[in-house]
């Protein structure tokens, strides 16, 4: 069953916002903040690890490299200089012990600090920012060896990175390479604040959120969880909080299901000094297939070992789907497979059509000099295009070949379709990444798994802080996973009107195909201005149909009960604007004006959203429980 969740910004004030932003209308004009004061609280971030797992961990803290850089150009409202970053500048957290197996410590970090005698003049901490996260001593040594010798220095009045917690102080270093891939740690990614960027325009800050992610895609290595702290600092349980991304596996039960994954499905494992079978890093799926072309097409050792069945079988399956001898026998998914080979075989096409001044030849280009069946899947499975020897831009997907409706019909396609098809796909080998199953069936984990798999891999919110906790729930403010959004492959969204504008009874629980309402929405954050639950219904795992339809039941705290039958599985037929299809829905009560005066909104692919909009709870009766003070 997939539970209820609350929208992620506390601004929908109304059912036509809402629609807005489901059509995506609603991003066309930010709303801009005035830039904080520098150094100050509303100026900076707190970072905070909490160590969970039977061993010491090793942070690393890496601002990135922007050039221009606009956070800092909205920061200090200038976009007269470009504010570059010209290298990586790292942060160490007790590099000589670690944080030891219990302990946590947590981290102030500015939004930029100034730098002396030093190419750059700044470092944003804010824009793009990576935590990498070790689990011993040789392993960040191995990391630290390329830029201990290039220690940085502020300015006396910079604003500085700060730990009252940690055993040494902080010293910061830099470096223009990033951390090869010879070394195993786990790799979370964050941003605060959000900046809006107008082409030609001074890019402007929106807010000062807390955005962040686990990335699985070059390797798994530890299982990490991320939460926000809405208000630092974070200490007790707050069931009203947003929920962790990522996975609270403790680290023992974590490798064990990466260890099955390697002997079962024959993944390989990183084969490098600090590698071993005890302590397994995977690869993701697009180093994996760079790792196939550079074997098979380029005679070059693997970083890698031996790749087994499920490797085979993903290499296989893309070149029998793609194929003349294609057919529903051999591959029921053949028709995507082969819309998504033709858009890129398209946008190789016009890569190779290029003209010298866009990609002159040179050593890396044209890469690949001819188009096969296997080098063209690190592209396909990396969702990037082909410009090697071009500028970073040129040949965008979007656009090369387009359509922007081809194109959305594509992604759209190949997310839902086939990197999520181990969801329906009656045969192993018929799985078109079977590293999506380990992360996100196998594993439970929300992160990233591919490079487009933003919708349950990605989270952004209010917050003075980020809080990272590694092997296990420790630390995190609610211990339950945050909610992913709703796949309306399968799914519709009952979202129910605001409680709070009209002074109406609070929403109090709900129950999906069921009479009686016995799960109770969580409690509201604290001061929260809207209380618009959604719930999200699974159709094909409730198995809802005409003839076996769904009733949805809810109540208020006055004990008020709605209900709500829906008749038919997603996708609904296109529907919008006032009331609803008979055919999707019907009242219990024919003479329920709650129910009758339900809105739906039901749009096609390529981006469907199939939406029930419901008034607010009904007046109470006369000397019933108006309003509760909190739920």
């Amino acid at each position: 069953m997939k539970p209820h969740f609350h929208p992620p910004r506390a601004v929908v004030l109304s059912i036509a916002s809402i629609l807005l932003w489901l059509v995506g209308l609603a991003g066309t004009a930010n709303a801009q903040i005035a830039p904080p004061v520098c150094p100050s609280q509303a100026c900076s971030k707190v970072i905070t690890f909490y160590n969970n797992t039977p061993t010491a961990v090793f942070p690393v803290i890496q601002a990135g490299i922007q050039n221009p850089d606009p956070w800092l150009q909205a920061l200090f409202n200038d976009n007269t200089q470009p504010y570059a970053e010209t290298h990586y500048s790292r942060v160490y957290i007790n590099p000589l012990n670690g944080i030891p197996s219990g302990g946590h410590v947590s981290v102030t970090v500015p939004w930029y600090s100034e730098l002396t005698n030093d190419v750059d003049r700044y470092i944003d901490w804010y824009n793009g920012g990576r935590v990498y996260i070790f689990d011993s001593a040789n392993a960040l040594n191995a990391a630290h060896a390329a830029d201990k010798d290039s220690p940085l220095s502020l300015t006396a009045n910079s604003p500085v990175v700060s730990c009252d917690d940690c055993e040494q102080p902080l010293t910061l270093y830099k470096d223009t390479l990033a951390f090869p891939p010879s070394i195993p740690f786990q790799l979370v990614e964050y941003t605060f604040a959000d900046v809006g960027t107008p082409a030609g325009g001074k890019p402007f800050i929106i807010d000062l959120n807390v955005g962040y992610n686990v990335s699985y895609l070059d390797q798994i290595y530890l299982p990490v969880a991320l939460a926000p702290c809405r208000t630092e600092p974070c200490k007790g349980p707050d069931p009203s909080a947003v929920g962790y991304l990522g996975t609270v596996q403790g680290v023992n039960d974590f490798r064990k299901t990466l260890t099955q994954f390697f002997n079962t499905e024959g993944w390989p494992r990183y084969n490098d000094l600090l590698d071993d079978a005890q302590h397994p890093r995977l690869p993701g799926t697009f180093n994996v297939l760079v790792d196939r072309v550079n074997v098979v097409e380029k005679n070059q050792p693997s970083q890698f070992t031996a790749p087994g069945v499920s490797v085979k079988n993903l290499i296989d399956q893309w070149q029998i789907c793609t194929s003349d001898a294609a057919n529903k026998t051999n591959c029921p998914q053949y028709a995507t497979y082969q819309e998504i080979d033709s858009y890129f075989k398209a946008n190789y096409d016009l890569y190779r059509g290029a003209n010298s001044t866009d990609c002159p030849p040179s050593a890396v280009y044209p890469i690949p000099a001819t188009l096969t069946p296997l080098n063209i899947m690190p592209y396909v499975y990396g969702w990037v295009q082909f410009n090697s020897g071009c500028p970073p831009a040129f040949n965008a997907l979007l656009t090369s070949p387009g359509p922007k409706n081809v194109f959305d019909q594509a992604l759209f396609d190949y997310v839902h379709l086939l990197q999520y098809n181990y969801r329906s796909a009656k045969l192993k080998q018929q799985f078109f990444n079977p590293f999506v199953d380990l992360v996100h069936g196998q594993l439970e984990a929300n992160g990233y798994a591919f490079s487009v798999d933003d919708a349950v891999s990605f989270q952004n919110h209010p917050g003075e802080g980020l809080i990272i906790a590694i092997g296990g729930a420790t630390g995190l403010p609610n211990g339950q996973p945050v909610v992913p959004p709703p796949d309306f492959t399968t799914d519709f969204v009952v979202s129910l009107g605001d409680s709070k504008a009209q002074n109406r009874p609070l929403w109090k629980s709900y129950g999906i195909c069921k009479d009686n309402a016995d799960t109770d929405f969580p409690p509201l954050p604290p001061n929260a201005k809207v209380d618009t639950p959604q719930i999200i219904v699974d159709t094909a795992a409730y198995q809802i149909s005409p003839t076996q339809p769904c009733t949805i039941t809810i109540t208020d705290a006055s004990n008020s009960k709605y209900r709500v039958t829906i008749l038919m599985p997603v996708p609904w037929p296109s529907h919008s604007g006032a009331g609803f299809d008979t055919q999707v829905m019907t009242c219990v009560n024919k003479n329920d004006g709650w129910c009758t005066n339900i809105n739906e909104l039901s749009t096609p692919a390529p981006n469907p959203q199939f939406v029930l909009f419901t008034p607010p709870p009904q007046v109470p009766p006369m000397g019933s429980l108006k309003r509760p003070a909190k739920r």
